[in-house]
Parts: structure tokens; C-alpha cells; sequence
């Protein structure tokens, strides 16, 4: 049997290996159409977050809603265990759909974080029912560029639309197709439910999110 030289470099395998540093920027739609699916997206909304405190205890999160025209942060580089559950007096449909801006403003966030740890390499989740409708700071045009630009340094985007076609936004906005689907109005929990378990995958094997044609078949 030959011996074992312990200073010897061993290779770590994927179940040793550390895994990727975890952090989600989550931009929800609270504008005044999703008032239809309102509780659905609560309870959904709830449900990811305590999937992800079960999955990916060490995640941090930074989350922000539109309404009104406006962006409201919820909690910037929180651990996920510390986030607020979203309630019936919390969010509140309202306004227009400021798209763009939104998400402009998440990825700014998260940036902040990856300036201060470089080797991040962030999922920011994209959730909204409709069109862009009242942003006033950014073009489309501009934050297509900026997502290219950051998926190419390793981020990783996600777009989930409510009872709205997502092919054309996704590639709008310049996220991958594969990772992007759109759900019925009647299906709003098991999206939530679906996307949870790809941002958990994704996070766990740094690999990008992959809805099924099944996923998108049964979310329809």
C-alpha cells in the first residue's frame, strides 16, 4: 500500500468545498395591479424566504419593493434570518411601474456589497407583472447593458412576471431567457415555490438559475 504523504496538496471535492458566498437582491412589484394576486404574493413572497432560511442559513439579502412610483428598501445586506415577513399592512399595491429605476437601484445596492467582497457573485431576482411604466432616472436600453455587463462578471439574474409574457422583457432587459418564466395569476404560490428552489441551487453550485420547459409548462 503506498503511504500517504501529508503535506501533500489533496484535492477538495464539491461536498468540501466551500461553498459561494450567498447573496440574493430581490426587487418586488408592489404596484397597483398586483393588488389581484396580493395575499397570494405575501404568503408566496413568505414562503421563499423560509425556504431560504432552511436552505441557505448564511444568506444575505437585499430587498426592496416599487410602489407608488417609488423604491422602498426593505433591508440591505440582511441576513436572511433577520428579514421581515411581508403582512397585509406591510405591502400594499399601489402607483405605477418604475422597472427600470428599481432595478437599477438593487443593483446599486449590491454593488456596495461586491466593492467591499469582490469574490461575491450575487442572484438578483427580478419579480413585476407588467411593463415598465414611471421610471424617470434610467432607460431600458442602458440597464440591458448593465445586466450584460455584470452577468459577464459572474451575477446571476433571475425574472419571474405575473400573467404577463416575459419573452420580450427578458431580452429587454438582457436577461437570459433560460432563466426567466411567467406564471398565471392562479399560480402565484408554486412560482414562489419554483424559484426558491432554483435560487437555492443556484446559490449552492454558483451555476446560473434554469426554469425547466416543465417548470414553465406547469406555471402557466
Amino acid at each position: 500500500m503506498p503511504l500517504i504523504k501529508f503535506d501533500q496538496d489533496i484535492p477538495m471535492t464539491c461536498t468540501e468545498a466551500e461553498a459561494p458566498l450567498a447573496h440574493i437582491g430581490f426587487i418586488l412589484d408592489e404596484s397597483s395591479s398586483m393588488a389581484i394576486v396580493w395575499q397570494d404574493t405575501i404568503a408566496g413572497f413568505n414562503f421563499y424566504i423560509d425556504q431560504l432560511r432552511s436552505e441557505v442559513p448564511e444568506a444575505k439579502i437585499t430587498f426592496a419593493t416599487f410602489v407608488a412610483g417609488n423604491v422602498k428598501v426593505r433591508g440591505e445586506d440582511k441576513p436572511i434570518d433577520e428579514l421581515i415577513p411581508l403582512n397585509t399592512k406591510s405591502y400594499t399595491p399601489c402607483g405605477n411601474t418604475p422597472l427600470v429605476d428599481s432595478v437599477m437601484r438593487i443593483i446599486s445596492l449590491v454593488e456596495q456589497r461586491v466593492l467591499i467582497t469582490p469574490e461575491l457573485k450575487p442572484i438578483i431576482v427580478v419579480q413585476t407583472d407588467g411593463e415598465e411604466n414611471a421610471s424617470t432616472n434610467y432607460a431600458m436600453s442602458y440597464l440591458c447593458q448593465v445586466i450584460k455587463k455584470k452577468r459577464e462578471e459572474g451575477w446571476r439574474f433571475i425574472l419571474i412576471t405575473c400573467n404577463f409574457n416575459c419573452s420580450n422583457l427578458c431580452e429587454n432587459m438582457g436577461i437570459d431567457p433560460a432563466a426567466a418564466v411567467s406564471y398565471g395569476k392562479g399560480k402565484t404560490r408554486e412560482a414562489f415555490k419554483t424559484l426558491s428552489r432554483l435560487t437555492t441551487l443556484s446559490l449552492k453550485t454558483g451555476e446560473e438559475a434554469v426554469f425547466s420547459l416543465e417548470d414553465k409548462r406547469r406555471l402557466k
